[in-house]
């Protein structure tokens, strides 16, 4: 069987095959034409075919019975093609030709090419593997083919627009072949083929003498009508053309071989058969076309397909009802670009359906509506486009209309200005709260069922109240409301509102000291697709930041660098002040991992600078990026951003042995929750000369019964293993320095480790036992012995007396604090003394620990 639609070379395929000399025996072909569906006809033309092929066929009377005898004395088969077979299913030839298959199955072989599938038992024989199926799949030209036929008529064309003309033609090989000759001599191929498609003379002139012409008056008004929609079911083919229409819709679906089977009943025309019948009824009946979008538009609603919907009635030009029909459901989300353009359990939809469609609509429309809507549509496709400009003024537009007539304003239009205002790359702080609050109650009124429909919404209010608490140094709440916007943002399926998510919420748990949780969701957000053709000033610097601060804590300054210059042309195109704080902040970081604590400070010096005259400074300058230029005018900072930069400060002036300057910068902190100020006062304090002093400050940070943030207590760990070394308590300064490794190592925080490396690397050189756990990770920054363990400096171990070698060596028995009591005849209590004293001597926490580092000393 080699079935498809006019055009798609069935002929030429069975030809070149019976021409490639494969067949199995003699081939008879019998080309048919109208008239042949009568016996007397159609097997004459048969039995002639049969003996131009060499096979006599004897007998007179029954012609299936004497083909029938004929073949079956023969010793090879016979071939029989059958050109453009076309049957009714209660004819005489039908149920003869399905007679003589069955009774000369091993000595007939039948092609057959048709339009559709003629009515044989084809089930019949597919499940007894006796049948080959080829359809307009397989005949469709692929592009190598494609490329050949062009060349046949000299013309070349570029490769993306030989995939444009594939695409539009589905291959088929008659459109091909027309499109050929129209641009024959054409002296630009590449812009024919970008405006070619079924409405081209040439295509409708072909399928109306192959097609519409040789169908009946009533079965052609039906192809006009269904050919309107994209997609067509026989419910809907009543409400375009009349329940007596709908009715023969079966029959013309399996007749058409232009129509393709969809899933639950829908069928779909060959877009340039579609698009042809569009033409052919505008020209035939005008205004006649808009009235049928218009009914498929409402059919569509009602079938709660708002998609389709949309689409015909901004087709028919009905754009205040189309942008009702968006505000009504909700799918202003879609036009934010907040969500794909995918509907669950269909597949992918045209692109075309809610943006392209719309954004043809004039822009006189939002003023002469009288309605809100409109202007509430045209203010999300400029905020889609970046053009702020044109969204404030459509949105000052739609609140005119709804400040005449309140009571209009329904609760979905409410919806929708707000998502609209939420969607502002650069709100202010006040209106983001306002309007936050507005949404949230609406939000609590809406149906579940209306929002389990539309998670971008829960996303997108959840976002922005991450965003506001962000903003706000609320990192724990921040982090809590991003945390739950990520599921339905992945549900949405939009990349632009999943990465903003995952990039906010990677910025948060990297500002609250969460290192290892923050490398993962910055490593989810750089695997989707960076934006691209979204607007600059909505690409969104937060994902940057935290891939920058992400690569600093694992030490790679190079590609920090990258990331920060790719958030400093988002702050540019979009300035935001706390995101130019934090950029500033991450910056000088990569600086002070670079050991270039003076530039660390020009990095944050203009952000840290107080308003001038007690009024904000404008939050449009540029934060510098490595290598950049100072900022024009200071930033007015959120005073937890505020007090960060100064604590890098504080930090970066100690380095550069600056102690009343660090000491002036951490007081200017102020108070901080976080215990950050105490741990920068302990870093002047050390840098003055006052160990003492600053070991108070790290006992009260790392005694602080409170959560610490796990960066300031990864700090605090080191600074006190630091100090206990330098004040000759080995054991305590190793027992520290084990639980910050232990740390470091579970949330793989690098970068505390790689600014302590000078004070670091030659402790850790003499002490290979404290490494080994901590191998990797150390080598990861060449803290770790380059070769072998090194011997250690017994002088570093203090003495231990006789009693004491004799617990170790009960410890080697692995033996408990009770056995060892025991086995000595001395109380637990005093085991345990000698074990604190073997602990401190050794330097060590563990009793495997003592174990190891012992046999090493040989002292058991």
């Amino acid at each position: 069987m080699v079935t498809g639609p006019p055009g798609t070379g069935k002929t030429m395929a069975a030809i070149s095959w019976a021409m490639c000399g494969t067949a199995p025996g003699p081939i008879a072909w019998v080309t048919l034409q109208r008239g042949a569906e009568q016996s007397e006809v159609f097997w004459p033309m048969v039995l002639s075919a049969f003996q131009r092929a060499g096979v006599e066929v004897s007998g007179d009377g029954d012609p299936v019975a004497a083909l029938a005898l004929t073949l079956t004395e023969r010793a090879q088969p016979v071939v029989l093609v059958l050109d453009d077979l076309s049957v009714p299913a209660d004819c005489e030839v039908n149920r003869d030709l399905g007679r003589l298959l069955r009774d000369t199955r091993a000595w007939l072989r039948l092609v057959v090419t048709a339009r559709q599938d003629p009515p044989l038992p084809m089930r019949r024989y597919h499940l007894a593997q006796e049948l080959t199926e080829i359809g307009a799949e397989q005949l469709a030209f692929s592009e190598r083919e494609a490329e050949q036929l062009l060349a046949q008529h000299k013309v070349g064309l570029s490769q993306s627009s030989l995939r444009t003309l594939l695409a539009r033609t589905e291959g088929w090989a008659a459109g091909l072949r027309l499109a050929a000759i129209s641009m024959e001599g054409h002296h630009d191929p590449d812009e024919f083929v970008a405006h070619f498609g079924g409405d081209d003379n040439s295509v409708v002139a072909y399928l109306m003498e192959e097609v519409l012409d040789a169908e009946p008056d009533d079965r052609r008004r039906l192809l006009m009508a269904t050919g309107v929609p994209e997609r067509i079911n026989a419910e809907l083919a009543t409400e375009l053309a009349g329940p007596v229409a709908g009715r023969a819709f079966a029959a013309m679906v399996r007749d058409n071989a232009f129509a393709t089977r969809l899933d639950h009943g829908w069928y779909r025309y060959h877009p340039m058969f579609g698009e042809a019948l569009r033409l052919i009824l505008r020209h035939e009946t005008p205004g006649h076309l808009a009235e049928l979008d218009l009914r498929a538009a409402s059919w569509f609603a009602r079938a709660g397909d708002v998609h389709d919907a949309v689409w015909h009635a901004a087709r028919a030009g009905a754009w205040p009802y189309a942008a009702r029909l968006v505000v009504d459901h909700l799918e202003i989300g879609r036009l934010l670009g907040l969500r794909s353009g995918h509907v669950p359990g269909e597949g992918p939809r045209p692109g075309h359906v809610l943006g392209d469609s719309l954004r043809a609509m004039p822009d006189t429309v939002p003023h002469l509506a009288g309605a809100p809507e409109p202007a509430v549509v045209a203010a999300a496709l400029a905020r889609a486009g970046g053009d702020e400009e044109s969204c404030a003024a459509a949105l000052e537009t739609a609140q005119a209309l709804i400040d005449r007539s309140p009571a209009t304003a329904s609760p979905s239009l409410r919806m929708s200005i707000g998502l609209v205002r939420l969607a502002d790359p650069q709100p202010r702080e006040a209106d983001l709260a306002r309007t936050l609050t507005e949404v949230e109650s609406l939000l609590q009124q809406a149906p579940a069922h209306s929002l389990d429909q539309h998670p971008e919404i829960e996303a997108m209010v959840l976002a922005a109240r991450g965003s506001l608490e962000l903003r706000q140094g609320r990192l724990n709440e921040a982090v809590a409301a991003l945390r739950a916007a990520v599921e339905p943002a992945a549900l949405a399926g939009g990349d632009f509102l999943y990465r903003h998510c995952l990039g906010q919420l990677a910025l948060a748990e990297g500002l609250r000291g969460r290192p290892a949780r923050a490398c993962e969701l910055a490593a989810q957000a750089e695997q989707l697709p960076d934006p691209g053709p979204v607007p600059a000033g909505r690409r969104g610097a937060a994902a940057h930041l935290a891939s920058a601060w992400v690569a600093i804590q694992r030490v790679e300054p190079g590609r920090a660098k990258q990331e920060l210059s790719k958030a400093h042309a988002a702050v540019r195109q979009c300035p935001d002040a706390v995101m130019a704080g934090v950029h500033a902040l991450i910056s000088a970081q990569a600086r002070l991992l670079e050991n270039l604590p003076r530039q660390a400070l020009d990095e944050t010096r203009e952000a840290v600078q107080e308003p001038r005259g007690g009024q904000e400074l404008r939050g449009g300058q540029e934060p510098r990026g490595a290598g950049q230029e100072p900022c024009e005018a200071a930033v007015a900072l959120e005073p937890w951003l505020r007090r960060r930069l100064l604590l890098i400060q504080a930090e970066a002036h100690a380095a550069l042995g600056e102690a009343a300057q660090a000491r002036a910068c951490a007081e200017r902190a102020g108070d901080a929750d976080d215990l950050r100020k105490p741990l920068a006062l302990a870093v002047a304090a050390l840098s003055e000369g006052r160990p003492g002093e600053a070991a108070q400050a790290v006992h009260a940070v790392l005694s602080e019964p409170g959560l610490v943030p796990l960066d300031v207590r990864l700090d605090a760990l080191l600074l006190d293993a630091r100090l206990a070394y330098q004040n000759g308590d080995p054991s305590r300064g190793r027992r520290m320095l084990d639980r910050a490794l232990r740390l470091g190592d579970r949330e793989q925080a690098l970068l505390p480790f790689a600014r302590s490396k000078p004070w670091l690397q030659p402790l850790l050189r003499h002490d290979p036992y404290l490494v080994r756990p901590y191998q990797r990770f150390l080598a990861r920054l060449r803290l770790a012995p380059d070769g072998g363990e090194e011997q250690l400096d017994t002088a570093m171990y203090g003495r231990l007396s006789a009693r004491e070698l004799d617990v170790l060596q009960h410890l080697t028995k692995v033996m408990t604090t009770e056995e060892i009591a025991a086995q000595m005849y001395v109380s637990v209590n005093t085991v345990k003394t000698h074990l604190k004293s073997i602990y401190r001597k050794l330097a060590v926490t563990r009793r495997a620990e003592a174990v190891r580092r012992a046999k090493h000393l040989s002292l058991v």
